[in-house]
């Protein structure tokens, strides 16, 4: 506890962070993400409102509390923070800055209606990485609320180091020695680049394949999965069966995109991790890294949520970028 709180201090200064006298909705979970309220508060923030949802056999809802709150009193901002299982009214129209992230979403038409007009909403990714039914995009922009996202591949978040590093994290999980494996990386989307430079640079062969059905026939060790999930499986029973043709043998690894895992059964194909980590989620947290990788991720939505909110579009390559519908597609 006593590190992320020095990596919070830290990112609120190497950020320039400063949300004075707003109020932030951000969530309360597990893990790392845990760090998002107190990381508001230390950066002037009025106050925090942390959402977290009923407990079920995966989640714990005391113990997401019990972290936020506990980190926020080791930082003597606990006195600012309220906890609560969902959005209410009051808290729709105070918001104005309002994280998209597990478990907020989805941020509905309802909620997206009774923002205040000095409000953003605060994706944790790259505009492209939205998933379907996480923003009423149409709400947003009958009510002119933008929404910023973060450029993950500027420096100061680093996602071109942790991307790559939490791929080979995935491998080692897997029990795979990645050195001189033959890889089929399936990845349609920006990702690619920096997934693909990662391996090799462990000493993997890969070649990279927008979509399953580009993947030729070839004595393939690994499989590695990398496509935005939608509403259907990235791999589903006619794409698995492709694979069981053309790699047999491989073992199929979800960084990200969804898996039908009965029909990898059926096939008799080895995919880890072998229990669905859940519907969009991604096969290995970023917080499997440790701490820094995903408060500096909080701290670069902080700060793109700040920028946008202070009116100014953001500029080429800085921190801050703006969602944009045209750009996105499913």
């Amino acid at each position: 506890m006593p590190k992320v709180l020095s990596l919070i201090q830290k990112n609120v200064g190497d950020f320039a962070l400063d949300v004075s006298g707003l109020h932030v909705v951000v969530p309360a979970t597990l893990g790392y993400r845990a760090a998002t309220a107190t990381l508001a508060l230390l950066a002037g923030a009025a106050s925090v409102t942390a959402i977290t949802r009923p407990s079920n056999r995966y989640h714990s809802a005391q113990e997401a509390a019990d972290i936020t709150l506990s980190l926020a009193a080791l930082a003597g901002v606990r006195g600012r923070v309220t906890i609560s299982e969902r959005i209410d009214h009051q808290t729709c129209s105070n918001t104005n800055i309002l994280f998209n992230s597990e478990p907020i979403p989805p941020i509905t038409r309802s909620i997206i209606e009774r923002l205040p007009r000095r409000s953003v909403i605060a994706m944790m990714s790259e505009p492209w990485m939205l998933l379907k039914g996480e923003i009423d995009i149409r709400a947003c922009q009958e009510h002119r609320i933008p929404i910023s996202a973060v450029n993950e591949s500027h420096p100061a978040i680093g996602g071109a180091d942790y991307q790559a590093a939490l791929c080979l994290k995935l491998f080692q999980e897997a029990g795979i020695a990645i050195d001189k494996t033959s890889v089929a990386l399936i990845c349609g989307n920006p990702l690619a680049r920096n997934l693909q430079r990662g391996m090799r640079a462990a000493g993997a062969q890969v070649e990279v394949f927008p979509n399953p059905d580009m993947v030729f026939t070839h004595s393939w060790d690994v499989v590695v999965l990398a496509q935005r999930p939608t509403n259907r499986p990235s791999l589903g029973i006619h794409d698995l069966g492709r694979i069981a043709k053309v790699a047999p043998d491989a073992v199929i690894l979800q960084y990200w995109g969804d898996i039908d895992r009965k029909a990898a059964r059926y096939f008799d194909l080895k995919v880890w991790p072998p229990r669905t980590p859940g519907k969009s989620q991604m096969g290995i947290p970023l917080e499997a890294l440790e701490p820094e990788p995903m408060v500096r991720l909080i701290a670069g939505a902080l700060k793109a949520a700040e920028l946008v909110l202070a009116g100014g579009p953001p500029g080429p390559g800085g921190v801050a970028q703006l969602f944009n519908s045209s750009d996105w597609t499913l």
